[in-house]
């Protein structure tokens, strides 16, 4: 486990832990409790919170029963004053990678995966271009679907990219 130290309202540094592998945030989370996870660009990690607060940092994180979440305040602010801040969230159970990829390409060989037959499917989101997360290979700049819930999405530092499952689109 790697510690990212950040300041406290007092000033005095605080650590957070670091865990590289999904199911590790359960140790610092309370698993009956969803959390919202968003990109620490400062700290090149994901950020998850559970009741307003950041319980730790993680290299990868994979949910269950998502839901995307835009602050539309936040996203108007970026849009205006051309300065990143943090309003776009993905909110979930968190579970482990492992048992969410066998159920997303359980039957699927890894050259299969390899060849880009895999379920997941890459959501990207910029406030400049979309006002929510949408299919990177669907991207229809004139009326994109933006993505509302998935049944799973899995985050990692590799490309910071949410891949996502059974993902359902805002008509």
């Amino acid at each position: 486990m790697i510690s990212v130290f950040l300041p406290n309202s007092e000033g005095n540094k605080m650590k957070k832990p670091r865990v590289k592998k999904s199911i590790e945030i359960r140790d610092y989370i309370d698993p009956h409790i969803k959390v919202r996870v968003y990109r620490n660009l400062h700290n090149n990690c994901f950020s998850v919170k559970q009741d307003g607060i950041v319980r730790c940092h993680a290299d990868s994180v994979t949910l269950h029963e998502c839901k995307f979440i835009i602050s539309k305040a936040g996203q108007k602010r970026v849009r205006d004053e051309e300065k990143k801040n943090v309003h776009a969230f993905v909110e979930g159970w968190v579970v482990d990678t492992s048992k969410a990829d066998h159920v997303v390409d359980g039957t699927k060989s890894d050259e299969e995966i390899d060849q880009g037959k895999s379920e997941w499917k890459k959501l990207f989101y910029n406030p400049y271009l979309c006002d929510g997360f949408v299919r990177d290979d669907e991207f229809n700049w004139k009326k994109p679907s933006i993505a509302a819930r998935a049944y799973f999405v899995n985050m990692s530092n590799e490309d910071f990219v949410p891949y996502a499952y059974n993902v359902i689109y805002n008509s």
